[in-house]
């Protein structure tokens, strides 16, 4: 809830989501000729799809880590159902971060693209089902993530390559048919990768398929790896919160501190 009350955050959210409408806009007269649609209607989907894991995994991952390292956990650990809490609000707050990214960058994009939902009333309910699977996918990892990391500028760093790449072999910006072989499928482990294909399957129309690794939509694929995402998030998410949070003192706050004031 605070993140969209501090004008930082919610500046984020809109520079970055203007930054993928300028791709967008100027990609919207560029006509793919293996679909027949403009440049910008096959990234949309997977411009969302990113915009939703990267908030709800790394912009998390960050969270956590970040009130880790500044106490903010150790003291909803003092109180009574304290993590539970903790995790109650973040959850909710990367919910509601999820949703107004996502209609900064939905309602612009349907606004400037003729193209941009092809896929009818069904797609609606489809696409709907595929994010809240999303969310249930990252979110766990998010949680994993940060639980792991001790130093949130790592993920700043480091976090920002792993996403980049991500992006780059995921088919965000272009189909993955043009990759080589051994990075389309690395991309098809990943979750970005799937949340991608099936919201391009739920907005766009049959012919778009034709641009995908098969030629084909995998749709029940997409919704199964997600749920495989989900399902190792919230095995492994519960684990390592509960170790994280035995871990945490005051003792190690103050290394935490002392370590991170070294660096300036």
């Amino acid at each position: 809830m605070n993140s969209l009350r501090t004008p930082t955050d919610v500046g984020y959210y809109v520079i970055g989501s203007a930054v993928f409408l300028f791709v967008i806009l100027r990609n919207r007269d560029n006509i793919d000729e293996t679909t027949g649609l403009s440049a910008g209607a096959l990234m949309l989907p997977g411009v969302l799809a990113f915009s939703m894991i990267f908030a709800a995994l790394f912009g998390l991952a960050t969270a956590v880590a970040t009130e880790r390292e500044d106490g903010t956990l150790l003291r909803a650990k003092s109180l009574p159902h304290g993590t539970t809490g903790y995790v109650v609000g973040q959850s909710t707050r990367t919910a509601l971060e999820v949703c107004f990214s996502l209609t900064l960058l939905l309602v612009p994009g349907l606004i400037l693209l003729d193209d941009g939902w092809s896929g009818g009333v069904w797609g609606v309910p489809h696409a709907a089902s595929l994010l809240v699977l999303g969310v249930l996918a990252s979110t766990p990892l998010g949680f994993a993530v940060g639980s792991l990391v001790k130093n949130p500028r790592t993920l700043g760093g480091w976090g920002f390559l792993l996403m980049g790449g991500m992006v780059a072999i995921s088919g965000t910006f272009f189909p993955l048919s043009v990759l080589p072989g051994w990075a389309a499928g690395l991309a098809q482990v990943f979750p970005l990768y799937w949340l991608g294909h099936g919201l391009r399957s739920a907005m766009l129309p049959d012919a778009a398929a034709a641009g995908e690794i098969n030629g084909t939509w995998q749709v029940w694929e997409s919704y199964a790896v997600l749920g495989a995402w989900a399902l190792l998030g919230l095995v492994l998410a519960p684990v390592l919160l509960r170790r994280m949070a035995r871990r945490e003192s005051g003792a190690s706050m103050s290394a935490r501190k002392e370590t991170a004031l070294q660096r300036y």
